[in-house]
């Protein structure tokens, strides 16, 4: 800025210069050639016109430092709203990568463990109460999400939004892969809400195991390890985002 500064002021005295000098000029031509001499008074005005421009380039360097000045503040609320975005954005990223699997995370929580009744079934009773189905870990999973699980996994498989559980025959398949009892489910999550949901005697889980002998045991875990989907699709080939109007 004081390289600025110094420039103007160098050009507005040339400048003046150029002027004043013209001015004599054409004085000395309006003389027709006679000597003309410059009064006291003359010299006084412009002497008092030059104090005045130097004055009003003055405050026009105060201006402009005071401009700056707050450019430089409006520059600096800029880079805070910048941070504070990427900030925002970036947790949320995070938040949405947790909840889709795409990250592997870790925390308090609980683990659950669900297999087939060990006792013995009559030849003559039908064996599907007694065995767990994919409608039983749904109905699990389920009562986990409303008593605050933040990221779950069934042996091994992260939960996010495209899990598929579904029976076929004996064997249980998540995420397209077959997977054998016993059912371990780990979630992630406020461990004294997660577990007293879990065991409460109205629980899908305690049902099953009250009333049909089926295995069903909830331990409280002080970290819980969960990895990344190996295999989580983070981008679409079909879905694409609705673009809105103007004035939507």
């Amino acid at each position: 800025m004081k390289r600025i500064g110094q420039k103007t002021r160098r050009n507005f005295f040339f400048v003046l210069s150029i002027i004043i000098g013209f001015s004599i000029v054409a004085q000395a031509k309006s003389a027709d050639g006679m000597n003309l001499f410059v009064s006291r008074k003359t010299i006084t005005d412009l002497e008092v016109s030059i104090a005045s421009e130097e004055a009003s380039i003055g405050d026009i360097y105060e201006r402009m430092a005071e401009t700056e000045q707050k450019l430089e503040e409006y520059e600096q609320i800029q880079a805070d709203i910048d941070r504070d975005f990427y900030e925002t954005v970036s947790s949320e990223l995070a938040m949405y990568k947790t909840m889709t699997g795409a990250t592997a995370v870790h925390g308090p929580g609980i683990t659950i463990v669900l297999d087939d009744s060990p006792d013995e079934i009559p030849e003559w009773a039908d064996v599907n109460p007694f065995i767990v189905h994919d409608t039983d870990i749904l109905r699990i999973l389920s009562e986990l999400g409303k008593s605050g699980a933040e990221a779950i996994m069934i042996n091994g498989h992260r939960i996010y939004r495209g899990t598929t559980i579904y029976c076929n025959g004996y064997t249980t398949r998540i995420n397209g892969e077959p997977e054998a009892r016993p059912f371990v489910i780990q979630a992630i999550g406020d461990p004294a809400n997660m577990s007293e949901a879990m065991i409460s005697k109205n629980s899908y889980g305690m049902m099953l195991k009250d009333y049909y002998g089926l295995i069903y045991k909830v331990q409280v875990e002080t970290d819980v390890e969960l990895p990344a989907h190996p295999t989580r699709r983070t981008t679409f080939s079909n879905a694409h985002a609705v673009q809105q109007e103007a004035g939507d």
